[in-house]
C-alpha cells in the first residue's frame, strides 16, 4: 500500500481529516460570525433579526459569482500540483486576484442599486425594509474582501495547507465578536449603532484574514517551494481556463443562492412570525451545512490532485472516504436536532415579550424537525458536488442544481399566492428539492465518467 510521508494511506479518511478539519473549523468560525450578529440583533427586535438574514443572503448572492469562480482555483491548483506544474498553480492564483480586483467592485455597485427594488418586490413591511437597507448598505462591501480572501484560501486548500485558512478565519472572529457587540449595544465607549453596527463589525473583521493569507503566501517557506513572488501578469491561457471551469461554478452558486433568496423572501412574505422562524431554522441549518462544504472543498482538492497524477483509483478512494465522513457527521447532527429541537429554537427567544414569541417557536420547531429529514441528502449533494467540481464537471453541476432550485422556488411562489400553500407546506417543498438533488448527484457520481476528466494540459516529460 502506498503511504504518504506521514504514514497516512492515500485516499483514506486518515488522510482527508487533517485537510478537511481545518476547513471545517474555518467554515464553522465564519458561521459563528454570522450567527453572533443575528444572536445580538435578536435581543433588539424580530425585524432586526429578519433583516440580517435577507441582507446577508443578498450579499451572498452577488459575491457568489466571484466566489464560485475563485473557488475553482482549489481544483485547478491541485491538478497542477499533482501534474508537477507548480508555476501554473501560482499563475492561476494571480489570474484570480486580477479578476477579483476588477469585478468585485462592479458587483458591489450593482447590488446596492438593486437592493431596494428586490426587497420591495416581496412586499416586506416598511419597518423590515428600512432595516434591510441599513444593514446591506454596509455589508455589501464585504463582497470585495470575500473575493480576495477566497482567491488565496483556495490555493492553500488546493495544496493541502488548510491550517493557515483556519487561522485567518479565527483572527476575524476574535475581532468580530467583541467589536460587533460593542457597536450594536454601545459598549466600551462605542456608539450604539444597532443593525448598522453589526454590518460594520463584520466588514472591519473581514480585512484581517486577507492580511494573514498574503503574509503567508509571500513568506520564505511558501516561496521556496512554490516560487510565489513572481510578477503579476495576465496569462490569457490560464485566465481562459479559470473562467471556463470557474465561471460555471460561480453561475451555479449565484443562481442557486438567488433561487434560495427568492424562496426565503416568499417565506418572509407570510408574516413577521414566519420570517423570524425561517431565520432561526436557517441559522441552525447553516451550522450543519457549512462544515459539509468544508469536507466537499477538501475532497475536491484531493480528487483534483490525484487525477492530475493520473491516479484514478486513489481519487475514487478519496471520494468514498469523504462520503463516509460526511454521512457520519450528518447522523450525529440529526440526532442532536431531534433530541434538542425546543432548546435550539428557544435560544433565540428575546428576554421580553415571550408570549408573542410563542407563534415563532411553534413554526420554527416544526420546520427544524422537517429539516432533519433532508440532512442526509444535503450531505450527499454537497460532498458529491465538491468531488464533481474537483474533476471539472462544473457545467453539469450548474445545470442540474440551478434547475432544481428555481423549479422549487417558482412552485412555492405560485402555490403560496394562488393555492394558499401554508408555510409548512413550502418548507416541505424545499425538503423535496434537496432530496432530489442528492439522488441525481448520486447517479452522476456512480457513472464514474468524472474519473476521466482533466482541466489541465499534461506536459510530456523532458528527456535528457
Amino acid at each position: 500500500m502506498k503511504l504518504l510521508e506521514n504514514d497516512k494511506p492515500k485516499g483514506s479518511i486518515r488522510e482527508l481529516i487533517p485537510i478537511a478539519l481545518p476547513i471545517f473549523i474555518s467554515q464553522a468560525i465564519d458561521v459563528l460570525m454570522v450567527f453572533s450578529d443575528r444572536f445580538f440583533l435578536s435581543r433588539l427586535s424580530i425585524e432586526d433579526l429578519a433583516a440580517t438574514l435577507s441582507g446577508g443572503i443578498l450579499q451572498y448572492v452577488f459575491s457568489t459569482l466571484v466566489l464560485g469562480t475563485m473557488g475553482q482555483i482549489t481544483a485547478l491548483s491541485s491538478q497542477y500540483i499533482g501534474a508537477k506544474q507548480k508555476d501554473k498553480a501560482i499563475q492561476t492564483v494571480y489570474q484570480g486576484l486580477m479578476l477579483s480586483i476588477v469585478f468585485a467592485p462592479m458587483l458591489i455597485l450593482i447590488s446596492q442599486e438593486l437592493a431596494y427594488p428586490l426587497f420591495e418586490f416581496f412586499g416586506h413591511d416598511k419597518s423590515l425594509l428600512g432595516k434591510e437597507l441599513e444593514y446591506y448598505s454596509i455589508l455589501s462591501f464585504t463582497i470585495f474582501t470575500m473575493s480576495i480572501r477566497t482567491t488565496f484560501a483556495s490555493f492553500f486548500i488546493g495544496i493541502g495547507k488548510t491550517i493557515i485558512v483556519t487561522f485567518a478565519s479565527f483572527s476575524a472572529v476574535l475581532i468580530n465578536l467583541p467589536l460587533t457587540y460593542a457597536l450594536v449595544f454601545g459598549k466600551f465607549g462605542f456608539p450604539a449603532l444597532g443593525i448598522k453596527g453589526a454590518a460594520l463589525g463584520t466588514l472591519i473583521a473581514s480585512i484581517l484574514p486577507i492580511i494573514i493569507l498574503l503574509i503567508y503566501f509571500y513568506s520564505k517557506k511558501i516561496h521556496k517551494v512554490y516560487n510565489t513572488r513572481i510578477k503579476l501578469t495576465l496569462n490569457f491561457k490560464l485566465m481562459k481556463k479559470l473562467v471556463r471551469y470557474g465561471l460555471p461554478s460561480g453561475i451555479e452558486m449565484m443562481v442557486n443562492v438567488s433561487g434560495f433568496m427568492f424562496f426565503t423572501m416568499v417565506m418572509y412574505s407570510y408574516s413577521a412570525d414566519v420570517a423570524a422562524a425561517t431565520t432561526i431554522v436557517l441559522n441552525w441549518d447553516m451550522v450543519s451545512f457549512i462544515p459539509l462544504l468544508g469536507i466537499g472543498q477538501a475532497v475536491g482538492g484531493q480528487v483534483g490532485k490525484y487525477l492530475g497524477e493520473g491516479n484514478k483509483e486513489i481519487a475514487l478512494k478519496s471520494a468514498y472516504s469523504a462520503l463516509i465522513l460526511g454521512v457520519t457527521y450528518s447522523i450525529i447532527v440529526t440526532i442532536l436536532y431531534i433530541s434538542f429541537t425546543h432548546s435550539f429554537v428557544s435560544l433565540f427567544a428575546p428576554d421580553y415579550k415571550l408570549e408573542s414569541f410563542q407563534n415563532v417557536l411553534n413554526y420554527a420547531t416544526i420546520m427544524l424537525r422537517i429539516s432533519c429529514l433532508y440532512l442526509f441528502f444535503d450531505c450527499i449533494y454537497t460532498i458529491l458536488g465538491g468531488i464533481l467540481r474537483g474533476a471539472g464537471d462544473t457545467i453539469w453541476v450548474m445545470i442540474v442544481s440551478n434547475l432544481a432550485m428555481w423549479i422549487c422556488a417558482s412552485i412555492v411562489y405560485y402555490s403560496k399566492n394562488h393555492l394558499e400553500l401554508s408555510p409548512i407546506g413550502s418548507w416541505w417543498m424545499l425538503t423535496g428539492m434537496v432530496m432530489s438533488l442528492g439522488i441525481l448527484y448520486s447517479f452522476r457520481f456512480f457513472q464514474k465518467a468524472w474519473l476521466n476528466r482533466l482541466m489541465i494540459d499534461i506536459e510530456p516529460p523532458i528527456l535528457s
